[in-house]
């Protein structure tokens, strides 16, 4: 092993911040994914609790939109809220408690 050349190294004298271009976080352009399934869940679990019988205040994402609405009933394919308007259930891409 002696007998190997030596391997030239060049010497570094600057600090490296090569790592500052890269981001490993969320793209602001991704589309949210719609479980329709998951949405079904979350709106049948809501109505079988116990503590909301007459009205429910919950916030409902949409594809581009977040809004707070009273939801006072549900229909096969429509939520129905306090000011009598249907929200189609399949424009639904989450629901939650507010």
């Amino acid at each position: 092993m002696k007998d190997l050349p030596r391997v030239f190294a060049n010497p570094i004298n600057k600090e490296l911040n090569n790592n500052r271009s890269f981001n490993y976080g969320k793209l602001e352009d991704e589309k949210k994914t719609k479980n329709s399934n998951l949405v079904l869940e979350k709106i049948n679990k809501i109505f079988k609790s116990d503590g909301n019988v007459y009205s429910i205040d919950c916030i409902i994402t949409f594809e581009n939109r977040e809004e707070k609405y009273t939801i006072i009933g549900k229909t096969a394919n429509n939520l129905v809220t306090k000011s009598q308007r249907l929200i189609p259930i399949r424009d639904i891409y989450d629901i939650e408690l507010a």
